[in-house]
């Protein structure tokens, strides 16, 4: 069943938490995001694993990425 906009929260909040794993052959970047509302996380190494989790939420779908992805 497809969600309506009507159906998505008018608010969502995230935490995102950034650390970097070092060891002898180098360092990597890596976070975890939470959605406040309902608890959910999920861990990520490419920050196209942060928009998946909030999309997943209704929040920024693909059309409103437009501008963002004209910038990089």
């Amino acid at each position: 069943m497809a969600e309506t906009a009507s159906s998505v929260p008018p608010t969502s909040t995230f935490v995102l938490r950034f650390w970097c794993d070092r060891s002898a052959t180098g360092s990597r970047w890596r976070g975890r995001i939470e959605h406040v509302q309902s608890g959910q996380r999920a861990e990520f190494v490419e920050f196209e694993g942060i928009l998946e989790f909030v999309r997943a939420f209704g929040v920024m779908a693909e059309d409103q990425m437009a501008p963002w992805k004209a910038d990089r």
